[in-house]
């Protein structure tokens, strides 16, 4: 389904990409043949392409209809377009009308491209990592483009009332209620229930799946691989569908429609060599062994340095021999450190960047971090603050760099002096903690 062209002005958006090419190849011309008369011609392409566009965008700054989100996502197409195949099913989609909120699951950063493939309505708008809109240049290119942006695992008022600012002017909104990328290819826990939200806007609630997503790019390796993605739009509910279900229910609803593993079933064929680089940042703990942080990505093997085991990966990232796969090693892992749980105690030192409240100035420092049972605790120099673990529903990561977590609205990067693969640990340590709270809770 084509969006529908906005009618302020009589160039639609193949006239204005023709005349944007037309003034190159004239421009180009002019320089070639170093006469005046292609260059003036040139120059009034310009002129009729500035005004298409400002008669198109005319209005819409903020939103998804506005010429910096255009522009934003021409830039992504050029980024990433050509990477991947991307095979579209959004038929259920078509039969939507008005705005709605889109849940996805979320495998890799590059999610929200896909996504973006499928024929919406209108252009959604979408809920990052309040990171990305509070740095100079990407704050404005958010606040302009209609972009909104919530704290991460943090009770944020504020963002509620721009999601339902922007379903009330029309617009979709697309999120990703894990909240974070999928550490081994399996879906994280949904620490933030949305259901009482979602039944209050009184739009359709679209269920979409993205397969293949994660093997291309999962969150421990840098490179991407070609892969073939699928996005699904898989299942919608109306509002009236949504008034027969408890809040209960539909979270719970939510967690099995989103919820995947993306080792059951590998479409794609994975011929590289390297396959293994940097999966020892999240398997930071030999299986066999029980040793921590001796774990080495090399080529197609994972080793172990203290006793030597390998584990070698085929061409669809599933191991030669027990435990087969990446999240059933991840697994194993979870179940070594829930079973050394009481005896929790953590700490490391680390140097913090510090991003000030609302795109507030950088700044570094250095201090030490510890983690128990009970809570997370930071000092540095006369500086300290503790926050205690039921108030931490996660804790965010990039693998072999650091962990992270907000403090009085700034974002704190923590980044360990010493054996960065232990930030996984950490992270792994605060998700166990949530688990056993829920556990005890229901």
């Amino acid at each position: 389904m084509d969006r529908p062209e906005k009618q302020l002005f009589p160039y639609s958006r193949k006239r204005i990409t023709a005349l944007a090419f037309l003034a190159v190849i004239l421009l180009l011309l002019a320089l070639v043949l170093k006469t005046i008369i292609p260059a003036i011609a040139a120059l009034f392409s310009v002129t009729l392409l500035a005004a298409s566009l400002y008669f198109r965008y005319q209005g819409t700054a903020g939103t998804p209809d506005s010429m910096m989100y255009a522009f934003i996502f021409f830039l992504v197409r050029i980024w990433l377009g050509r990477k991947q195949r991307v095979t579209i099913d959004d038929r259920l989609l078509q039969e939507v009308e008005g705005p709605y909120i889109l849940l996805s699951n979320h495998g890799s950063f590059e999610d929200f491209y896909y996504i973006s493939q499928i024929a919406h309505p209108r252009n959604p708008s979408y809920l990052v990592n309040e990171y990305y809109c509070t740095r100079p240049i990407l704050k404005t290119m958010a606040k302009r483009g209609g972009i909104l942006s919530k704290k991460l695992f943090t009770r944020d008022m504020s963002t509620g009332v721009r999601i339902m600012r922007m379903v009330r002017n029309g617009f979709p909104v697309v999120i990703f209620p894990e909240g974070r990328l999928s550490p081994d290819g399996c879906s994280n826990p949904i620490v933030e229930n949305g259901a009482a939200f979602y039944r209050r806007l009184r739009v359709p609630l679209v269920f979409v799946r993205i397969d293949g997503a994660y093997f291309a790019h999962p969150k421990w390796r840098k490179e991407t691989f070609p892969s073939d993605i699928r996005v699904s739009v898989t299942h919608v509910l109306r509002p009236e569908q949504l008034k027969e279900v408890t809040d209960v229910q539909l979270d719970e609803l939510i967690a099995k429609e989103l919820y995947y593993d993306a080792s059951a079933e590998v479409r794609s064929c994975y011929p590289q060599k390297d396959k293994a680089m940097g999966l020892d940042s999240l398997i930071y703990r030999c299986i066999d062994c029980g040793v921590l942080y001796q774990t080495e990505g090399v080529g197609n093997e994972l080793r172990c340095r203290a006793c030597g085991k390998t584990h070698h990966l085929d061409e669809h990232y599933h191991f030669a021999d027990a435990p087969w796969t990446i999240p059933a090693y991840y697994d194993q892992i979870r179940r070594m450190e829930a079973e050394e749980l009481e005896s929790l105690s953590l700490h490391t030192a680390v140097r913090t960047k510090i991003f000030g409240a609302d795109g507030g100035p950088v700044r570094w420092e250095d201090g030490e971090c510890w983690l128990d049972t009970k809570a997370f605790r930071y000092q540095s120099g006369e500086k300290s603050f503790e926050i205690p673990l039921e108030k931490l529903p996660a804790l965010a990561f990039s693998c072999g760099k650091e962990f992270e977590l907000y403090h009085e609205n700034e974002l704190h990067y923590f980044y360990p002096l010493e054996e960065s693969k232990q930030v996984a640990r950490w992270a792994l340590a605060v998700d166990l903690m949530a688990e056993r709270r829920n556990a005890v809770i229901h």
